[in-house]
């Protein structure tokens, strides 16, 4: 059997172990002395599929020089494998599918490395190793479907904004896009409440909350066939909503409450999104009912943009 004097790649599966895509070696085990020869190659990419591979076994390609892409799937790893792709220079893309016996305890041997990529699909991945693989500074993708992971310990790295992790069946498409949108939502810098801005707001709010009650009170005792009636609500619209309703975009639709819609609103914080935008936070006292009220600056004063309701997550509604 005849090696070739260099390779760029190799890959082994099936007892064949091939070079470059192209020279193929019947090679039935890998022991530690074929492992040595392999690590002895300037090899970018590495790929192991249905051997048990230990950590034993891949001790000489540790400090390896040129390894960019190493995969062992299906093998016998554990987490004590980690040190030997910390000691990778050029490691970006690790591929670990299939080895059950890992559960990403030893993955803060990580910290240092360029990883850009991480596939623990079909191991042990847990909460506590998917937090070490998101303190991996350069990791943005991650597979864990398959695995340990819960949704719980899914939403506790979404303070991490570079990482994306890979599911398919772990959880559903509403699941991470909801992962994704918390996200996005803490990756947005802080911007210091205006104070006198947001007592403003619940000024126009509070004027708002007052005269839909006593448009909703109007309501309860003229009925929906009363002349006044929209011509009245399009009057508070035009005072306190910044945008009106028009043919085609936001119809008007009547609709009331007798107790009235807004007669019980507390307010309960403010969150500034911009310099002419900010969000007041209320709730209904007698149910619970939470609010948040999008603010936006209209020339010297503050209108009412839009309002969310907390169902499953901030929901827009109708005013």
């Amino acid at each position: 059997m005849e090696w070739p004097k260099r390779a760029r790649t190799a890959d082994w599966e099936n007892g064949f172990l091939t070079f470059d895509k192209e020279k193929q070696l019947e090679v039935p085990e890998l022991t530690a002395e074929i492992m040595e020869r392999l690590a002895g190659y300037p090899l970018a990419g590495f790929h192991v599929k249905g051997y048990p591979v230990t950590d034993e076994l891949l001790a000489p390609f540790a400090g390896h020089k040129s390894m960019a892409n190493f995969g062992v799937e299906d093998g016998a790893l554990t987490d004590a494998c980690f040190p030997v792709f910390s000691a990778m220079p050029k490691l970006r893309i690790l591929l670990l599918t299939g080895n059950a016996r890992i559960d990403g305890s030893g993955l803060s041997a990580l910290q240092s490395c360029k990883l850009d990529l991480l596939a623990l699909d079909h191991t042990g991945l847990d909460d506590a190793g998917l937090r070490q693989a998101a303190s991996i500074p350069k990791l943005s993708h991650i597979w864990i479907d398959h695995t340990a992971v819960t949704y719980e310990g899914l939403l506790a790295i979404t303070g991490n904004n570079y990482i994306k992790p890979v599911s398919h069946v772990q959880f559903t498409q509403e699941q991470m896009e909801h992962f994704f949108q918390l996200q996005r939502e803490k990756a947005k810098k802080p911007v210091q409440l205006d104070e006198q801005a947001a007592e403003e707001c619940r000024r126009v709010l509070s004027a708002f909350f007052a005269e839909m009650t006593e448009w909703e009170q109007y309501m309860e005792q003229a009925g929906f066939e009363d002349a006044e009636a929209a011509p009245r609500l399009l009057a508070i619209w035009e005072k306190y909503v910044s945008e009106k309703p028009r043919p085609g975009y936001r119809p008007l639709g009547l609709s009331y409450s007798a107790q009235g819609t807004y007669n019980g609103e507390q307010f309960l914080d403010a969150e500034q999104i911009t310099r002419n935008k900010l969000y007041i936070y209320t709730r209904e006292k007698a149910i619970g009912f939470d609010r948040r009220f999008l603010m936006k600056r209209v020339g010297e004063g503050w209108m009412i943009d839009a309002v969310q309701e907390r169902l499953d997550g901030w929901q827009r509604t109708g005013l």
